[in-house]
This record gives C-alpha cells, structure tokens and sequence, in this order.
C-alpha cells in the first residue's frame, strides 16, 4: 500500500489525532478498507474524496480512534462533580447550568452525569442542567442517539441504576426515553469547536480520556477552543490520568479533595508547583494516558530482533490492542498460546492479570500479577495493579499489602523514572510519571486515614 505519511498529515490536520505506535496499525486498516471502496491505491486521490464526502469522511475517522468508555467511569469525579461542584455552582449562579461532554464517544459519559443528576434532583434536574454530548466521529454519535447498549458497557454501572434507566431489548438493553431525550449530541471536531452549533457557554466540560490521542501541541490548541466555550468561572474535567500533561499554561490547575480540574481564571488559583508540593510529585516528562489506552511509541531497540522473537512480540503488541479495545476474549486467546510456551513472561502476564481483572475475575488477576512479580521483582506496573485490586475493593482489602504495593512503585520510579518494569515486548499500559504520582497519592491518602483514627 502507499504510504502512510499522507494521511496521518492530513488526519493531524483536520483533527488533531497523532496516529503512532499501535494506532498506526488502525490507520493502516482503515487505508486499507478505503482504498477497496474507491478502487485505488493514489493517496491524493483517496484524500480528495475524503475532503469531499463527508459520509466517507466519517466512516474513515471511525476506525481510528478506541471507543473505550462505559458508564460510571472513573466514578469518583461524576460523583464530586454531581454531589459538591455543580451544588456549589447553582447557588452561587443559579440555574440552568449547561454541561458538555466533548469526546463523548457512544455517550456513556453524558448519560452517567444524567443518571447521577436525576438521582440527586429528580425531575428538576431536567429544568436545572442542560446536558450535551460531541464527538468528531459521527457513527458513535449515531449510536449514542440510539441509546442501545450491551455488555461491557454495564461493568461499573450499579445494578438498581441499570433497571431504573434500561429496558431489556432483545440482548440489549435500552436507555429510557426521558434521558435520551434530556441529552443533546452534536458533531465536534476539538479543532475547531465554535459556540453556535455545540451551544454554550458551559459551566463544565468534561474532557476525561480523550486526550490520549493528541500531541502536546494538538492539546494546547483545542484547550484554547474549550476555553472560548467556558462560562465565566467554568471548569474543565479531565480523566485522573491525564490531568498532570493537561496542565499547559492555557488554564489554571485546582486540587478539591484530590479532584482536580482546570479554571480560566487565573487570579485566585494555586500554581502546578504548589499543586505538586502538596502531592509531594513530580510532572511526568510523557504525555498522560489512561490506564488502558494507547501506548507511547517505543524507543527504538539497540539491535533488530530475531525472528524467533518476532512473533511472540507481534502476539503480545496484538493482545493489548485488542485489551484496549474491551475485546477481552480476543486478548484471552492470543495470550493462552504465549503462556503455555513461557509460563513465566512478565509482558504476557501482565496482560492476562489486566485481561482477568476486567472480566470480573479479581483473585485470578492478582494471582498473574503476582507471577509476574516473582520473575520480575521490578515490574512496577504489577505492583500498582495489585494495590489498586486492593484499594477499589475488588478483593478483600489489606491495607498494609496495599500500601507495600505503592511504596514500591514509587521506590521503584523514583529509583528509574522511565523504567519498563521489565516488560520487553510491550510498553507498561500506565506510563511511568503517572503510576508515580497516583502512588503517592493513594499512600497519602491512606496514611491520613489512618491518622484520623
């Protein structure tokens, strides 16, 4: 096929999206289906018609980007911001209070913040909050609008929430009318957002695990865009992993509670040193991602690898594509093979860990972390997975056991700041400057705690 220089220039441009590392293999596949559909193989070609043809246009974009999301995510900022800002917000403002949710995907987010809303205020909360979802891909929109669900989508979503709102709907369920109808979408390109068809001014936009798939650059500018779309005094949410390489100058940086979030005005909030200070950490050097998401490009080996050594790596990078993309039966096969050849792979361990862990099965996935452990007493990234299956309640809490397990990864990162954590084949899917910092941050958390008893 040609070459991919072409379109990743021209994506980059129209939408901000950094296509490297595992990404490129989507990028390669979504060339690949529209090069069959136009019948030809000439880049410029293939670009004009996505200029075009805005149906094509979407279609290509849509296989770029991991729709990773479900409800609930990342439960402790929906809950702050529903049970202490928005309370806050209301009465120092009044309503209605307009909220956005940009890179909303197939609309979990927007309809977690209803749900949450609507079990706070009741029926009032649909006079109260104005509630919008936008998405550059225009299929996932579609299927937000439908409101149609199913599996992996309900793993953190209570149980008395999912009969109150859903529906069973042949092996799906579906969303109840009055939320569908509460929440708007409309098509957002981060790039190039504008205050007439999204709506606006928001009092908050919810930015959480969308920035993964900017450069440093691309994220400047669309924070520039987002902030024109905050009302005075708004704030902008971002996901817990992503906060410390949001924090680029454009908004100010808040810590409520261990909440943090962005704030136009500068006069009155606390500088990222300060913040920092208080957590006693230090700002990664690499972009943030989540836990789950795509990589950072690899640094490039001393020497090329056999071909003995290929195809298990192949394996593995595949494995945690499809890890990224909640296809965790996928990932479950291409690692069984690799684990009956090397019962004792630290990378392959550590994705069956991650793999059992999202398939609700807790004490097998602490069981691969600690294998992993046992070969590789330096995989930091196994350590921080064992205390989190600990900290969220998923096994039976150890408080001591936990509190080792964070002690580690920060002696650990702060002995090697970019340690691989003896992984080989992969890169840790928590990049090193975060699991530091959310070590440090639990461990403190649960020394207060403790204190306080």
């Amino acid at each position: 096929m040609s070459s991919l220089a072409p379109f990743k220039q021209w994506v980059h441009q129209h939408c901000g999206l950094h296509l490297e590392g595992l990404a490129e293999a989507r990028l390669i596949r979504a060339v690949d289906a529209l090069q069959t559909e136009i019948g030809t193989q000439d880049s410029d070609t293939l670009l004009a018609h996505l200029a075009h043809d805005n149906a094509l246009f979407d279609r290509f974009i849509s296989q770029l980007t991991v729709n990773e999301t479900y409800f609930f995510r990342e439960p402790e900022a929906i809950h702050w911001l529903v049970d202490t800002h928005l309370p806050r917000r209301l009465a120092d403002k009044g309503g209605p209070l307009r909220l956005l949710s940009a890179g909303c995907s197939s609309g979990e987010e927007p309809y977690s913040v209803a749900m949450a809303l609507l079990e706070r205020y009741g029926d009032r909360a649909q006079t109260l909050f104005h509630i919008t979802g936008g998405d550059v891909d225009q299929q996932v929109l579609n299927k937000a609008q439908a409101g149609l669900y199913s599996g992996m989508a309900f793993r953190a979503l209570h149980p008395a929430l999912k009969t109150r709102y859903f529906t069973p709907k042949e092996r799906s369920f579906q969303l109840v009318d009055s939320l569908r109808q509460w929440v708007s979408f409309r098509s957002l390109n981060l790039l190039a957002p504008s205050a007439g068809p999204i709506g606006g001014p928001f009092d908050v936009i919810l930015f959480r695990n969308v920035s993964i798939y900017f450069d440093e650059a691309t994220r400047r500018q669309i924070q520039r865009q987002l902030k024109q779309l905050l009302a005075p005094k708004g704030i902008l949410l971002c996901g817990v992993t992503e906060t410390l390489g949001n924090d680029l100058g454009v908004l100010s940086l808040v810590d409520d509670h261990g909440i943090f979030y962005f704030q136009a005005d500068n006069t009155a909030l606390p500088d990222m040193a300060a913040t920092l200070a208080a957590h006693d950490a230090e700002p990664p050097e690499a972009p943030l991602a989540p836990l789950l998401a795509m990589p950072l490009p690899a640094a490039q080996p001393e020497a090329p690898p056999s071909s003995a050594q290929c195809e298990p790596t192949a394996l593995l990078q595949q494995a945690l594509e499809q890890l990224n993309q909640n296809r965790f039966n996928e990932a479950k096969a291409l690692l069984e093979p690799l684990l009956a050849d090397d019962p004792w792979s630290v990378d392959a361990l550590l994705l069956a860990g991650l793999v059992a862990r999202w398939q609700q099965q807790p004490q097998q996935a602490f069981d691969c972390f600690k294998r992993a452990l046992y070969v590789a007493p330096e995989c930091w990234p196994a350590h921080f997975y064992q205390a989190e299956l600990l900290r969220q309640g998923e096994l039976p809490d150890n408080p001591t056991q936990r509190q080792r397990g964070y002690a580690a990864v920060v002696r650990l990162l702060e002995a090697s700041p970019t340690s691989s954590g003896g992984l080989k084949a992969i890169l840790p899917p928590l990049p090193p400057g975060d699991a530091c910092f959310l070590a440090k941050r639990y461990a403190a958390e649960q020394t207060a705690t403790q204190g306080v008893g």
